[in-house]
């Protein structure tokens, strides 16, 4: 059975204001040509497939498109959830997706409401077992479903996990082919400094010996550098990492996504690693502004640089216009970040914090401790954060 294992498209992703959306829609077409092509059986989409909970028209028909794409060659494929999307919406579409042959699974479910099943690919047949990203409030709602002590549980994220993992993974057998989708973090790996860090901190990570020994391959998403699974065979799974360089963090790094060849009780073959081609290319540049040659010079050769790039300028004193002159001279600079000597900040007024709300709380002490305003990225990435522990506390009835 040839397996793609893809995740973390993030549809509707901008950078520093610049929709990336257009991009993404570009490297999924791409992904759905090699999949045709390699004649693969079934895909696997480890989660994030959007980038936000409410994504916008075009990041939709980007995503949506794939599988329909996928599904005129007679692919398959399989879906869970990831930190960034909404469960309930993916659930939502579930049943126009099936149309798609595409099996969506939003909200974590234990093995007796769905969340493991049966797929007959071909001659072969594929036990999957799909676990969606399962925050640390949420897995109080999953000990109920077990009938273990959900207080325990609220305390030992690792340990609930390890019980779901058992449940969806109890019906492996020598003679299928043994699947686990999950989009979580495991111990050891490696950030691109572009994923949510809150949901890869010790609190969140799982280790190696939570995965079932007879799987054929388990398909991660979550982090997005590519990578294997520390103290877990190569060979039998690994993270496919992002589509695109999502943020400067990743600048540098190449993009794949995976084809492997299972069978049943044989071991599974990596077969093709595919370098993402499509999408713009993100670039770091440091220079010092007070050396109007090295400036000049550098300005004039990186024109050539077709990707989207981070500019940090080294001034001894502000110069007025600078920025709008790099500007002019690059336009896919989408941020001029100027360093300057340290210098003592005065001390901040005295704030009402009664009166602001959490995200103008946060922008005040990002311009206390760092002397300069977050960019739009960043307050985004706080809202989304903020939402998110709203929408869990209203789940679980907390303050």
């Amino acid at each position: 059975m040839k397996i793609l294992h893809t995740a973390d498209w993030h549809a509707g992703k901008t950078l520093r204001g610049q929709d990336r959306t257009p991009e993404i829609k570009q490297a999924l077409q791409e992904v759905a040509a090699l999949a045709t092509e390699e004649q693969v059986d079934l895909i696997l989409v480890a989660g994030d497939l959007f980038d936000k909970k409410n994504p916008g028209a075009d990041a939709e028909e980007a995503v949506y498109n794939f599988f329909l794409s996928t599904a005129k060659a007679g692919i398959p494929s399989v879906v869970i959830a990831g930190n960034h999307d909404a469960p309930g919406r993916l659930d939502a579409v579930s049943g126009v997706l099936n149309l798609a042959d595409t099996r969506v699974i939003g909200e974590a479910r234990v093995k007796q409401q769905g969340g493991a099943f049966s797929l007959q690919v071909g001659a072969e047949v594929a036990q999957v077992a799909a676990l969606p990203f399962v925050s640390e409030r949420r897995i109080v709602r999953y000990a109920d479903l077990l009938g273990a002590d959900a207080g325990g549980w609220s305390e030992k994220y690792r340990e609930g996990m390890r019980k779901l993992i058992v449940n969806l993974t109890q019906d492996f057998r020598d003679d299928s082919v043994n699947l686990l989708m999950l989009h979580t973090a495991m111990d050891g790996a490696t950030l691109s400094n572009s994923e949510y860090t809150f949901h890869c901190t010790e609190s969140y990570t799982l280790s190696a010996d939570m995965l079932p020994d007879n799987a054929s391959y388990v398909a991660l998403g979550h982090i997005h550098k590519p990578q294997t699974i520390q103290n877990y065979p190569e060979y039998l799974g690994r993270y496919s990492g992002s589509l695109l360089q999502l943020d400067f963090g990743e600048a540098n790094t190449d993009k794949y996504v995976y084809i492997v060849n299972a069978r049943a009780g044989k071991p599974t073959e990596l077969i093709k690693e595919h370098r993402i081609t499509s999408g713009k290319r993100l670039q770091n540049v440091r220079i010092d502004g007070d050396n109007n040659g090295e400036l000049d010079k550098k300005l004039l050769d990186l024109q050539a640089f077709q990707g989207w790039i981070k500019l940090t300028v080294s001034l001894s004193k502000p110069r007025p216009g600078l920025k709008d002159r790099i500007r002019a001279a690059l336009p896919n600079v989408l941020a001029v970040d100027f360093v300057f000597p340290e210098q003592q900040r005065p001390q901040g007024e005295s704030v009402d914090v009664d009166k602001l709300n959490l995200l103008e709380s946060y922008e005040r002490f990002y311009q206390e401790t760092r002397g300069q305003d977050p960019d739009d990225d960043l307050k985004t990435a706080f809202q989304t954060l903020l939402e998110q522990h709203t929408d869990e506390q209203n789940l679980t009835g907390d303050a």
